[in-house]
């Protein structure tokens, strides 16, 4: 994709792809920073934000443009087919989440204020690190796969949203049954700071965690392909742009 199909595409889809997640980490900064200045550790607060609330944004974007495309009878009359243009519009999207929550990320660590389960056995620093984003990065790309699913099944912007954000408050409502029933990990998508997974922690539980992680990484995966696969029907396409 070239810088001008870049800068095109971009704003096709305005400026709340670019804008909703730097708004979403610099309200959480402020709201840190009267929390340290109040004396309470803002730590787990700050995890929160990478783990539940910015692929939370992050897919309610990606269902909202996805459903809803004013030119959907020219993108379909063009050699370039439609599920390629969604899914590099997505690619984007998700990229740039990941770029935010990697920056942020990276500086809550510097400062001392990350909130991940520490590894009770040493692993090589790379191995470590890349262990710690699973904590952020198998919710996105699973509640992104989601939103996606549910925007082409449902073909309506607010009913779709709405779904996912159910799907989401759901998570957070019955995270300590779905924390203890095993056949549900691979839908568990907020243990880090809904549990308080942090400091050192036995083996067997850290265990949970990285396999719970990898789970949700392998559901996420699925849905994004069940998505890719709907956005090749045209006629369910152009109906949902009718019913809008």
């Amino acid at each position: 994709m070239s810088f001008t199909q870049l800068r095109y595409e971009l704003q096709l889809m305005g400026k709340r792809v670019i804008l909703t997640p730097i708004l979403v980490m610099l309200a959480y900064a402020l709201i840190a920073t009267y929390m340290h200045y109040r004396n309470i550790d803002p730590a787990r607060f700050l995890a929160s934000s990478l783990e539940i609330i910015l692929p939370l944004a992050a897919a309610i974007i990606a269902t909202t443009i996805t459903s809803q495309d004013a030119a959907i009878e020219l993108q379909l009359t063009v050699p370039k087919k439609y599920h390629v243009t969604v899914s590099g519009r997505l690619i984007l999207i998700a990229l740039w989440t990941l770029c935010i929550a990697l920056i942020s990320g990276i500086t809550f660590s510097a400062l001392h204020l990350g909130f991940i389960p520490q590894q009770p056995q040493p692993f090589a620093a790379p191995v470590a690190f890349l262990a710690a984003q699973l904590a952020w990065f198998a919710p996105l790309l699973w509640l992104v796969g989601i939103g996606l699913c549910l925007a082409m099944l449902i073909r309506n912007r607010a009913a779709s949203t709405a779904a996912l954000c159910g799907v989401w408050l759901l998570e957070i409502i019955f995270k300590d049954y779905i924390a203890l029933t095993n056949w549900l990990h691979p839908v568990f998508l907020f243990p880090t700071t809904l549990l308080a997974l942090t400091g050192t922690i036995p083996q067997n539980q850290y265990d949970i965690w990285l396999s719970s992680r990898l789970e949700v990484l392998g559901t996420g995966l699925a849905f994004i392909c069940i998505g890719w696969l709907l956005l090749h029907s045209p006629e369910r396409l152009l109906k949902a742009s009718s019913e809008e």
